[in-house]
């Protein structure tokens, strides 16, 4: 069992930070196709591409919350004889759960498109390694490969006392040559599903985690930080409509650099306006936490929803009632995913779907 002396109290304020990462995601994929097929030169064509392209945080935000939790809650608390409870924990809660939707989803799209009914193991395995059941899982087979190396990680850290710089140097070292290999050496045919790829994300919530008592304190200071990632997002969307629709040719790694500075910057933001959010015990308050709580689930169950809904109305970009149906879209994929999760939760073994 884990030692249980030294728990500490949870950081309430990342259910905020949940709640809108995960609204990010939606919108991402409410505005997928939007992006593509609103033609350029269109009124609504920059609102799509600027919603679409500035709600691309999501996923690192997601994977700097797991480094700020995981540090959070170890750094003063580890031995590696608790790397066989936290796995067994993982297990239960994110492996079991990430099986049984890819199967789903593996089953789903079959009957979606069609095809007669086949399971064939191999396939299923195949798709399973990098998440390609479905187009989001890929974010779990990342978070599976982070808790997977984490015992050894936090090992490390407790070993040679790894301060908060530390980190975040490991981060830069172990991102960098993951990229200088994947562009100059030999690329990685599944770059975007492997977890060194988001490193440095991972290790700037891993320095936060470390002192976030310290940090907590401070972080009404940080207003400044929201404006700089405000800034550092439009210079990224600048950047990708000059190279993509002026022929603008920049170097590789601005790009890189940029989209994960954008990342880390509205992470740190986020966990202010949460705190800010938190402070004032408001309805809205109270479903913004709610809404984080369950993100999770919605995350999973969501693609199902809008799937359904795409299948039973599909508007093209030049009916009068597109702008209308996208608004639509996002808000079903909110409500409904959200209400299959609450309702849910309650059923015993629902943590097979929804994990913890």
């Amino acid at each position: 069992m884990e030692k249980q002396t030294q728990l500490k109290a949870n950081i309430v304020e990342l259910n905020v930070v949940k709640a809108i990462a995960i609204l990010a995601v939606l919108i991402i994929h409410a505005t997928a196709d939007s992006r593509v097929n609103v033609p350029w030169g269109s009124v609504t064509a920059p609102f799509y591409l600027l919603i679409n392209s500035l709600s691309m945080f999501a996923v690192p935000v997601f994977i700097f919350i797991n480094g700020l939790v995981l540090f959070y809650r170890y750094k003063d608390d580890w031995t590696p004889k608790q790397a066989l409870s936290f796995y067994k924990k993982r297990i239960k809660y994110i492996l079991i759960p990430y099986l049984i939707w890819s199967a789903i989803y593996y089953v789903y799209y079959q009957w979606l498109q069609h095809q007669s009914f086949q399971f064939d193991l191999n396939t299923f395995a195949n798709l399973l390694i990098w998440g390609k059941s479905s187009y989001h899982l890929y974010f779990m087979v990342i978070v599976i490969q982070l808790y997977l190396f984490f015992p050894i990680l936090m090992t490390i850290v407790n070993k040679f006392k790894f301060k908060a710089y530390h980190m975040i140097a490991l981060g830069l070292l172990v991102q960098g040559l993951f990229y200088y290999i994947h562009h100059w050496i030999k690329p990685f045919s599944h770059a975007a599903s492997m977890m060194p790829n988001y490193f440095i994300v991972f290790c700037v919530g891993a320095a936060i985690g470390m002192s976030y008592q310290s940090f907590s304190k401070k972080s009404n200071q940080l207003w400044w930080v929201f404006g700089l990632a405000v800034f550092v997002g439009f210079v990224y969307i600048l950047i990708l409509l000059s190279s993509q629709e002026g022929g603008a040719s920049y170097p590789g790694p601005v790009y890189v650099i940029l989209y994960t500075l954008y990342a880390v910057l509205v992470g740190i933001s986020l966990i202010w306006i949460g705190k800010i959010v938190c402070e004032r015990s408001t309805f809205l308050t109270r479903w913004i936490l709610a809404l984080g709580t369950a993100s999770f689930g919605i995350y999973l169950v969501h693609p199902l929803v809008l799937s359904e809904w795409r299948m039973a109305v599909n508007l093209i970009p030049q009916h009068s009632y597109y702008h209308i149906y996208n608004i639509a879209t996002l808000l079903l994929i909110i409500v409904i995913p959200w209400l299959i999760v609450v309702c849910t939760k309650r059923i015993k073994f629902s943590w097979l779907l929804w994990g913890r």
